[in-house]
């Protein structure tokens, strides 16, 4: 895959988390770093930090309102922790989180970042990169 198709497909998922969070959906993030990478992204609407709350205390909260909700964590030990954590909570509150999102990003940048944080700058990155190539038709 070369940096023009790894851009669409991570703006594509960029674009869908926006989409949801317009919608209603709840995005779970670590910390507020992450929070600032999202809006810079453009996504915007109802982004909480997993860091502000215990993980049960959180995911009963979130099951009560019965919401859309995107784990987004990182993608390192601590993040991969805090969204299995997350999923087990909710699904057994009786909520659906949705983690394919968080995991299609991670396929995609995993070689390159590691987390929600860094995001912004590499898609920032990889447009800069892209605009610099010659388009071939």
């Amino acid at each position: 895959m070369d940096d023009r198709e790894r851009l669409e497909e991570i703006q594509a998922l960029i674009d869908e988390i926006a989409d949801r969070a317009m919608h209603g959906a709840t995005i779970l993030v670590e910390g507020k770093r992450d929070r600032d990478s999202l809006i810079s992204l453009g996504v915007h609407g109802d982004i909480v930090m997993t860091s502000q709350k215990q993980l049960f205390n959180l995911a009963e909260e979130l099951a009560r309102e019965k919401k859309d909700i995107v784990v987004l964590t990182d993608w390192d030990e601590r993040g991969d922790e805090v969204a299995l954590q997350m999923e087990t909570y909710l699904k057994a509150d009786g909520a659906r989180p949705d983690c394919d999102l968080r995991s299609s990003l991670k396929d995609l940048v995993k070689k390159e970042i590691k987390d929600i944080e860094s995001l912004y700058k590499y898609v920032q990155r990889l447009k800069e990169v892209c605009s610099s190539k010659p388009q071939h038709y």
